[in-house]
């Protein structure tokens, strides 16, 4: 565990790596909403080394999208030292499916597990699971798969070399912040959005008829 001269200095996050990531840009983004310039951003490729990395660090902390499939593992491993601190609402980067051009009927995928619920895995007949999707596309064009569910930008990066097959775009996820002072006292800790419970315009008139 980190010494308590760690708990001092420049704000670390946490993330799902390598750069590039939905993660990375979803973190970069909350900082800048919370007003935070001075911050690092470290990558990991597995969120319960992520916690290794916060566990005793008053200034640092773990950011994980709430669709990745071990969030409640995340959330338990040191339930009396890490606590979900805060949460927020952010798009991922527009999504695709993308195969190589020489795949002209594509049978291998590669996909983050996070991701499956996309894609029909009836129509694979062999599916891989990666780290995160910049690797997807990394190894899609080194030829490991003939396709992969990754960001679009790709395809803009490699148009010799990609083509679409199915485009998904940006979807609104939340986004789970985890920290090592417990944040939650007793009541609830959120943004009042009234407007989502009032109904709209279409609302009947009181005035007699």
């Amino acid at each position: 565990m980190p010494s308590g001269n760690d708990n001092q200095g420049k704000v670390t996050l946490v993330t799902l790596g390598p750069t590039g990531t939905c993660h990375e840009r979803a973190a970069v983004e909350y900082m800048a909403f919370q007003g935070v310039e001075d911050f690092e951003i470290d990558f990991i490729g597995d969120f319960f080394d992520g916690l290794e990395l916060i566990r005793g660090r008053d200034n640092a902390f773990l950011v994980q999208c709430s669709a990745h499939p071990k969030v409640h593992e995340v959330t338990e491993r040191y339930w009396a030292e890490v606590f979900v601190v805060d949460t927020f609402i952010y798009p991922t980067k527009a999504l695709a499916v993308l195969r190589r051009r020489e795949a002209e009927r594509p049978r291998t995928l590669g996909l983050v597990p996070a991701t499956a619920g996309y894609i029909n895995r009836d129509e694979w007949e062999e599916i891989i699971d990666v780290q995160s999707k910049p690797i997807v596309a990394t190894e899609l064009l080194e030829g490991r798969y003939d396709a992969g569910l990754t960001h679009l930008e790709h395809l803009a990066a490699h148009p010799d070399e990609l083509r679409l097959v199915d485009e998904i775009g940006e979807v609104d996820t939340t986004w789970v912040v985890y920290g090592t002072r417990k944040r939650f006292s007793g009541d609830v800790i959120g943004i009042q959005s009234l407007e989502l419970f009032r109904r709209g315009d279409c609302e009947l008139s009181t005035e007699a008829v």
